[in-house]
């Protein structure tokens, strides 16, 4: 029997995230992988947020081969049926990858960091007694039995029953098929119908993929490659690459978004769309993927090194409920932007709160679906607007501050040295969130100092001890605006 700190079952971006990331805290990982790499794999965009993780992990250069296409226009046809260019500029940079090359790229990156993989091999069962699991995998037609302290399933949509999702979004159906690139513009292009929307972006290969996503029950009522191709007829930005006639070898596939019904039991723990799949009109599936996967390993590590797993799972929890309802809420907001309206049917499905699981039980889908309610109530945080801290400043340097009473002190789990930690933070209406941080500053010292400070020239003087001018002026002047540090007005 061959024992590690933590076995990876799959090997997709989510899976080799966290393997790159727990060899470099210096456990003994092992990964189990049913397929050959390169395989076949669809979800090619990359958001701009992407380039952060790779370079973190220290696979920035994976990003910079042939496979990659990056500063790609956009043409959009969504708010309203007149087309919008988006420069690459005003896109930021994300970009268009081979995700089999991707995906085979960072796995050898892991193995040559000491991932041991077993590849190809096949999961077939487990067993877990005294904090430990066994699992039995075939390799050629041979059995072994691996044993580790934690299991990371990161097997994807086909890792997970239907029973075990709860569902946060209307099914689709995907259909896509391949053009020429030369056919269509040199842009990735988004175009909203009235019974769906198709993508369709420039492959590094000279091809040109178009993806539509329709209602289910169309697909019932009509062919996939006559619905395929009248759906395409029907748009602006994609009728261009049918002008050598219709698309052939029409693919298909159900597209749903979720949550898995009990991500973390037992340390075994889900990851990428083992744990959730959002709807792929963000583009950002791939990296919400992975920067999961990193807050795993977090949780992962204060668990071996501290032992505290009740905050481990908190955590985990907590930041997976976070982003589907971060996800979710946004999505019916774009869906209802879309120019068709709630007067065709797919739109305004689309548009609203969806949760139709209401049979599935358990602490974290209550949990989740309880998050889903009470957001879709809420309206979308303002953006954070600019502030001129020194035109502010000066002007607040000589007036006397307090601390809002309408702060509370709640306890809340920060990230310090890849473990958790709790520490004091502050809530106030004002915040999204508790925060227990101001940039790299923990934010209770802070508040005693201001608790005692008269003016907020010397706030920031006394501050200046600990941080440099500049940022304790930020800190200042944002709290301010936040109304956490607020003027004392002296009467007459």
């Amino acid at each position: 029997m061959e024992t590690f700190d933590i076995l990876i079952i799959g090997a997709g971006s989510a899976g080799t995230c966290a393997a790159l990331r727990l060899l470099s805290l210096g456990y003994r990982v092992a990964m189990v992988e049913n397929e050959s790499f390169p395989r076949p794999q669809i979800g090619e965009s990359l958001s701009p947020g992407i380039h952060n993780i790779f370079e973190y992990l220290g696979a920035a250069h994976l990003l910079q081969q042939d496979y990659c296409l990056h500063q790609l226009p956009a043409q959009v046809i969504w708010e309203s049926q007149t087309p919008v260019i988006l420069t690459a500029q005003l896109r930021g940079n994300g970009g268009m990858v081979n995700r089999g090359l991707l995906d085979k790229g960072l796995l050898d990156l892991a193995v040559a960091g000491g991932l041991i993989l077993y590849q190809p091999a096949r999961y077939e069962r487990c067993q877990y007694n005294d904090n430990t699991w066994q699992v039995n995998i075939r390799q050629d037609d041979i059995s072994i039995t691996l044993s580790a302290l934690f299991v990371l399933d990161a097997r994807g949509r086909r890792g997970i029953s239907q029973q075990q999702r709860l569902l946060t979004a209307p099914p689709m159906v995907g259909l896509w098929a391949y053009t020429q690139a030369a056919h269509m513009p040199a842009a990735t292009c988004v175009e909203a119908v009235e019974n769906g929307w198709c993508w369709g972006s420039p492959m590094h290969d000279g091809r040109y993929r178009i993806i539509t996503f329709i209602d289910p029950k169309a697909i019932k009522q009509q062919a996939a490659p006559l619905l395929y191709n009248n759906m395409l007829d029907k748009t602006q930005l994609f009728q261009q690459g049918l002008k050598h006639g219709p698309l052939h070898d029409i693919q298909t596939c159900n597209v749903f978004s979720y949550a898995h019904t009990r991500p973390w039991h037992n340390r075994w723990l889900q990851l990428g769309e083992a744990a959730f799949a959002i709807d792929p009109l963000s583009s950002t599936g791939v990296e919400k993927a992975m920067r999961f996967s990193l807050q795993a390993v977090i949780a992962i590590n204060t668990v071996l090194k501290n032992g505290e797993e009740e905050l481990a799972q908190n955590f985990y929890e907590e930041r997976l409920i976070t982003s589907v309802v971060n996800h979710t809420q946004w999505t019916a907001q774009y869906y209802a932007q879309a120019w068709p309206g709630e007067a065709h049917h797919f739109w305004k499905e689309r548009s609203h709160l969806f949760l139709q699981d209401k049979h599935k039980h358990g602490p974290f889908a209550q949990q989740l679906t309880t998050a889903l309610h009470q957001q879709h109530h809420i309206s979308p945080a303002s953006p954070e607007k600019t502030l001129d801290i020194q035109h502010e400043l000066q002007r607040l340097w000589n007036g006397k501050m307090h601390i809002s009473s309408a702060i509370t002190y709640v306890q809340s789990p920060c990230v310090i040295n890849d473990r958790l930690q709790m520490k004091t933070a502050i809530q106030h209406p004002n915040l999204q969130r508790e925060i227990a941080f101001l940039e790299t500053a923990e934010i209770l010292p802070l508040l005693v100092i201001a608790d005692q400070a008269h003016t907020f020239g010397n706030l920031v003087q006394e501050w200046s001890k600990l941080l440099s001018f500049p940022l304790a002026a930020k800190m200042a002047v944002y709290l301010w605006d936040k109304k956490i540090l607020c003027e004392t007005i002296e009467e007459d």
